[in-house]
């Protein structure tokens, strides 16, 4: 409802006030409209009874605050570890991203099956989006958001500050999944001497 309000809203007016809102568009409830689409980052008050419509580029910019989204983790207060994608991101000092792009950005964490409904609050609350994993879907999955691996027991290594899978559970990862992740293998194969033997690089020859 509010995506399409919001594309509306974007051929309209770039601002408006509460009362231009209310005579075009009537609603059982301006205030809370409005309200919900700040809330959600599609309006920004401007002043008193002020609205700007943001933009789609500073709407993405915001939602893919990356940074923002690692340290809000934190904040929960409960055990988790980074896992899958990220923890291949993390274990190669941010040589290798692989699976996520501009406008798709998944988190991958592992928690505890314990704590998952504390985790579903906390996310609720701020208003950030989650998944989790092999759930069934019901809706599209673009932006940045979290993936949940509910786990009975969690075991991390702390690297730089954060909780992540241990390395030979990285490895794993990156064989099961070698089609995309071989040549991470081989960063890690270079950066802690696992013995590996991988080499995806393709080896220049001279003719």
């Amino acid at each position: 409802m509010y995506e399409d309000l919001w594309t509306v809203l974007l051929e309209w007016r770039k601002e408006f006030s509460v009362k231009d809102f209310s005579s075009t568009f009537p609603s059982p409830s301006v205030n809370k409209v409005l309200h919900d689409m700040m809330k959600k980052g599609y309006l920004k008050r401007v002043g008193w009874g002020k609205y700007r419509v943001i933009e789609p580029k500073e709407y993405l910019r915001t939602k893919m605050d990356v940074a923002k989204a690692y340290e809000l983790i934190a904040d929960a207060g409960l055990d988790y570890a980074f896992t899958g994608p990220d923890a291949v991101f993390i274990w190669t000092k941010g040589g290798y991203n692989a699976d996520r792009f501009i406008g798709f950005y998944p988190i991958h964490i592992s928690v505890l099956q314990k704590d998952l409904n504390k985790w579903k609050r906390f996310f609720k609350d701020r208003n950030r989006r989650f998944y989790i994993k092999d759930a069934r879907l019901s809706e599209t999955l673009f932006g940045l958001f979290y993936v949940l691996y509910p786990e009975v027991r969690i075991s991390s290594k702390r690297v730089e500050g954060m909780p992540i899978i241990p390395l030979n559970a990285t490895v794993k990862f990156c064989r099961d999944n070698i089609y995309t992740y071989e040549p991470a293998l081989e960063m890690l194969d270079e950066i802690y001497n696992l013995g590996l033997r991988v080499s995806y690089r393709e080896v220049k020859t001279n003719k």
